[in-house]
């Protein structure tokens, strides 16, 4: 009898653990479905419910530190990501978002180890991303031939986008290699003329002396 009522009490446990990953599922992808709404603030509550239901699910722990770091609450988002790759250490985007997380706060170094890690993962589906940031982390530590590289990746991975040939043509700059620097400035403003780096790179082509 005693035996038959424990393991009655254990299917029971089992169910409602099921349960409780089906509840999470539902508020995670409706905190999803509210962000691709612009509902940020619900998004973040379904998020939140998810992580709660099944607290030890990386990809809405990820999820909710992505929420936290576009609203600009860093240290929350850390911990998020933090928790995330402790649950899953070859999470190739969360340990990313850790970085980002890292160099939103200005630890460029940590940043640039983390960004490493992540390219590291062969499941990380957007190197052109970390490469990028990793240019940008690079720059404002002053090592400067190494944000070369990493943007001069970036645009091997992503030609067509704007931001690596700007970000390029900045460093050539602070190398002193102003042909060149011009060369990808004007492939940044050609490439997205009415965007801020668009913009930018014709500031930065004036000081340079042309007209852009």
């Amino acid at each position: 009898m005693v035996l038959a009522l424990l393991l009655l009490a254990g299917c029971r446990s089992a169910v409602d653990e099921q349960v409780q990953r089906l509840q999470a599922r539902a508020a995670y992808e409706q905190g999803i479905k509210n962000l691709s709404e612009k509902r940020v603030s619900l998004g973040l509550v379904s998020l939140q419910e998810a992580v709660s239901l099944d607290p030890d699910n990386a990809l809405y722990r990820n999820a909710l530190g992505v929420v936290n770091l576009d609203l600009g609450r860093k240290a929350e988002a850390q911990e998020q990501f933090q928790k995330a790759v402790a649950l899953e250490p070859t999470y190739g985007e969360a340990q990313h978002n850790l970085g980002l997380a890292h160099a939103e706060q200005g630890r460029f170094e940590e940043a640039i180890a983390l960004y490493r890690k992540a390219l590291a993962q062969p499941t990380y589906s957007t190197p052109d991303v970390a490469y990028h940031n990793m240019g940008y982390a690079y720059l404002n530590v002053r090592k400067l031939k190494e944000a070369e590289e990493a943007f001069r990746l970036t645009i091997q991975l992503e030609p067509k986008r704007s931001s690596p040939h700007y970000w390029l043509g900045v460093v050539l700059v602070e190398q002193g290699r102003r042909d060149e620097a011009r060369a990808s400035l004007r492939t940044a403003r050609d490439l997205d003329p009415g965007s801020i780096i668009g913009r930018s790179a014709v500031e930065v082509l004036k000081a340079l002396g042309e007209g852009g």
